[in-house]
């Protein structure tokens, strides 16, 4: 056999994937010439591609010795010595590549792969930039610039590099991920298709499957969340991010005890994992079955506390984007257990610290402010949106003095509604971060060097809650928009309305106490004036009373039931007027929690609660016209519900507790005039309730007065002032 013949044959195996045969084809060939640089090189890529990197190297320097530095053969040599780890050597022999042959598109990107490696990402942006330029056309040279732009937090540029990569390539399924994460927070519709487009590219993409569930979730489509988790778990049943991922989903859906126990089997098999550990031993039921039930869950939480402080030591995480990851959680069910949180919620605190402080140092570091003429203050939240916070803290940003304060305002959340786009309007600086890294989000805060940073609410969103727990502002400030203490030792102040605080206040809290007058802000009044009352549409005819209990369901304690079931009972003719929950096992859950103790008083919830769907805001204060007394929930009462309520001049009996979530009512009661529908007592509740529902004539005087007084409740200055002022003074303590 010629040469010819034998290089030809070793080719044919090679091409085959039949290495072993074509290295020795190969080597035959190179028995009959020694010298021949193709046969060298050829042989080197078979033994590269076995794994025999020292052979390899060793025929890729003779093909060089034998042929000179041709490109491939430098870039051979470079693949081998990258493989073998001698990065600044493979970098070295890249870097001639591209010196030999500067439109050569390989040589630019495996310089890119190696500076990335190196940790050089900006030089490695410059290689992948440079393929581009040579390579127009090459899809994966798009995609890497994409990721080395991305790693920059250079994330618009990054997302053209993707999209055009997926231009080029259509069914290129990990730029189709890639860029599908970046629309994400920004575009989510866009979203949504480009991840389903990587994955019928490529179905065992893990990543697409998380980001699928997870856009499903927000949008409450729970079932098509679990779906889309089991359909990823079919090609990959072990991995941790879709059973954690999966055992979320069915807290969502209810299944608390599926939930429960899908995160221990995590726990046990994956012990490093935070998130599984999380979930394993603090979570906690939406809807109660009865008082017994959740004291059972808060001492089964306790215990969750200690087992978790025990797991610090091997909780351990890739990198430092993966910390905060896992660290994603909130106590949010906790705080409407009626109870004084502060140690819970101090204890999960140094949990937290124990466990993000190794992996995040930078993060923990002690801030200063420059001196400046005004001070600088940051708001950052996921609900500046037209909901309850939007509502309650627009006014901290649109109403501050600009000549004493500049103001940056961070929004993690894609809806861009009214409010926030008055919000955006009256800040300095707005920085919409939807869709970011919780790092990259971290960075952009510290960046603006601000004097005080305000969280309006913590404990609502885990992200939120995860970025509080960083030291990102000389003075962090939590405000009552989840009314209980967080916990963090990052938290300096809490911020609340000094009327619906106890005398003892501060007690309850880890974070010193800053006390605002009136509501604490300047609320706006609701548009209800010329709204009309329908009592038609909640199917209740006009001579039964409708007792209004707005809340979410999981917001009403168990200690609850017995005052609605006594003030039914009292009144035969009254209807209590409720929300079904979006998930029906919770709202089938509360029905039947209530409906027991109706029963014992000889009554059929069917009979005597409406449940209504959830309603638009505007509708909503139609129903609070039609209704004639809003029964307030004890241990949580109601905020911007009872704001509502008085607005319209629909009267609230609330009875109030000892800590501020439980006062709020009670507070806007007694400044507008009505403190007569503050009770003292579980019997004063249900008569003063039963007495409204029953008297026309009572219910228009105190509604009339109500109206009168909106003004002492609504649309005051001062509780902006005194922001003002404490905002001057918690930053002068701090210098």
């Amino acid at each position: 056999m010629t040469f010819e013949e034998t290089l030809r044959d070793a080719r044919g195996h090679h091409a085959r994937g039949e290495l072993g045969q074509a290295i020795e084809g190969y080597l035959r060939a190179l028995r009959q010439d020694p010298a021949h640089p193709e046969a060298w090189h050829l042989k080197g890529v078979a033994e590269h591609q076995s794994g025999m990197l020292d052979a390899a190297l060793e025929s890729a320097r003779r093909a060089i010795a034998a042929g000179g530095e041709r490109a491939p053969f430098v870039l051979l040599e470079g693949d081998i010595l990258h493989d073998r780890g001698e990065l600044p050597s493979a970098e070295a022999r890249f870097e001639r590549v591209v010196s030999v042959m500067p439109d050569w598109g390989p040589g630019w990107m495996a310089l890119g792969r190696v500076r990335m490696d190196l940790g050089r990402v900006a030089a490695a942006a410059e290689a992948f930039r440079a393929a581009t330029h040579a390579e127009p056309g090459n899809a994966r040279a798009w995609n890497n610039l994409g990721v080395a732009l991305e790693r920059q937090e250079l994330f618009d540029e990054a997302a053209e590099a993707f999209a055009r990569a997926v231009a080029i390539e259509p069914r290129y399924a990990l730029a189709n991920l890639n860029l599908a994460r970046l629309r994400d927070g920004r575009d989510t519709d866009a979203a949504l298709a480009l991840a389903e487009s990587a994955l019928r590219a490529d179905p065992r993409l893990a990543e697409a499957w998380l980001l699928l569930s997870d856009i499903h979730r927000r949008r409450l489509a729970l079932g098509h969340a679990l779906s889309a988790l089991d359909s990823g778990l079919r090609f990959a049943p072990e991995d941790l991010r879709l059973l954690a991922a999966r055992a979320e989903i069915l807290s969502h859906l209810g299944r608390v005890e599926e939930s429960r126990t899908a995160y221990r089997s995590l726990a046990s098999r994956f012990p490093e994992s935070f998130r599984a550990a999380l979930g394993a031993n603090l979570l906690l039921p939406r809807v109660y079955e009865s008082a017994a039930h959740l004291e059972d869950a808060r001492t089964a939480y306790a215990q969750g506390l200690e087992r978790l402080a025990e797991g610090v030591e091997r909780y351990r995480f890739a990198t430092p984007e993966a910390a905060l990851a896992e660290s994603r959680w909130v106590n949010f069910y906790l705080a409407y257990q009626g109870r004084d949180d502060r140690d819970f919620q101090r204890r999960y605190g140094e949990v937290s610290r124990r466990v993000l402080e190794p992996a995040l140092p930078g993060f923990f570091a002690a801030r200063r402010a420059p001196a400046r003429a005004r001070l600088r203050i940051g708001f950052l939240s996921h609900f500046f949106f037209n909901c309850v916070v939007g509502r309650y803290f627009a006014s901290w940003i649109t109403d501050l003095d600009k000549s004493r304060f500049e103001v940056f305002v961070y929004y993690s959340n894609e809806t861009m509604a009214d409010d926030t786009r008055a919000i955006a309007a009256a800040a300095d600086v707005f920085r919409h971060v939807s869709g970011k890294p919780l790092a990259a989000v971290a960075r952009e805060v510290i960046s603006d060097a601000l004097d005080v940073l305000v969280y309006p609410e913590l404990g609502m969103h885990p992200e939120t809650f995860a970025l509080a727990g960083l030291r990102l502002a000389p003075v962090q400030c939590a405000g009552w928009g989840h009314p209980t203490t967080t916990g963090l030792s990052t938290i300096d102040w809490f911020i609340a309305p000094d009327d619906m605080e106890a005398a003892d206040g501060e007690a309850h809290y880890t974070e010193r106490l800053a006390r605002l007058p009136g509501l604490g802000t300047r609320y706006a009044l609701p548009p209800v004036d010329g709204i009309d009352a329908d009592r038609a549409s909640l199917g209740i005819a006009p001579d039964r009373a409708a007792y209004f209990l707005p809340q979410s369901l999981f917001k009403i304690h168990p200690d609850n039931d017995e005052l609605v079931a006594q003030v039914l009972e009292r009144d035969p003719a009254g209807v209590a007027v409720m929300f079904a929950s979006s998930l029906e096992p919770l709202t089938r859950a509360f029905r039947e929690r209530l409906g027991r103790s109706l029963a014992r008083r000889g009554m059929q919830v069917d009979e005597r609660v409406r449940f209504l769907a959830f309603a638009p805001h505007h509708e909503y204060l139609r129903i609070n016209r039609a209704c004639d007394v809003m029964l307030d929930t004890v241990h949580w009462s109601g905020g911007n519900t009872s704001l509502d309520a008085l607005a319209c001049g629909l009267p609230v009996v609330t009875m109030p507790g000892a800590l501020m979530r439980g006062r709020q009512s009670a507070a806007m009661l007694r400044r507008i005039g009505a403190p007569e529908l503050v009770a003292e007592s579980a019997e004063s509740y249900v008569e003063t309730a039963t007495r409204l529902g029953r008297s026309r004539e009572e219910r228009r005087a105190i509604s009339e007065r109500l109206v009168r007084g909106r003004g002492e409740l609504f649309d005051r200055p001062e509780p902006i002032r005194a922001l003002e002022a404490f905002l001057e003074q918690a930053a002068a303590e701090a210098r």
